[in-house]
């Protein structure tokens, strides 16, 4: 009898063990989703990989100082469905970002929307209907 109990317990923590947790913190926790600010710089670092990648930036902030920015993306994995690769966006790159700013107004941090390779326009955004150009 005492078996019988154990065993509906235990095959209900092995099936939810087996199953890929879909719990994911909120960009709106970090970033103000309602709002959009852009970055005008060129890129200093590049780091994709999972589960966020991230993008610094060197550009001015809203009154003119120039700021590490860092902006941040979407899985390496996602990136790479969606053709951006390491070689997408280099170092130097000169670029245009468009992103939710951080809710923290003395941080430098920003969601990801838009960017934009200023030189010949290849971009990747993440709102339906656009992809890397």
């Amino acid at each position: 009898m005492k078996l019988k109990l154990l065993t509906l317990p235990l095959a209900a923590a092995l099936i939810l063990a087996s199953v890929p947790a879909q719990a994911h913190h909120s960009f709106g926790a970090t970033y103000d989703v309602s709002k959009e600010i852009t970055i005008k710089g060129k890129i200093v670092q590049v780091s994709l990989r999972s589960p966020h990648s991230f993008f610094f930036i060197e550009g001015e902030d809203s009154t003119g100082t120039l700021q590490r920015w860092s902006v941040e993306g979407a899985a390496a994995g996602q990136f790479a469905q969606q053709g951006v690769t390491r070689d997408a966006f280099k170092v130097g790159d000169p670029v245009e970002v468009v992103a939710n700013p951080a809710r923290s107004a003395t941080s430098y941090r920003g969601r990801l929307l838009k960017i934009t390779r200023t030189t010949d326009g290849k971009s990747w955004g993440s709102k339906a209907g656009e992809t890397v150009e």
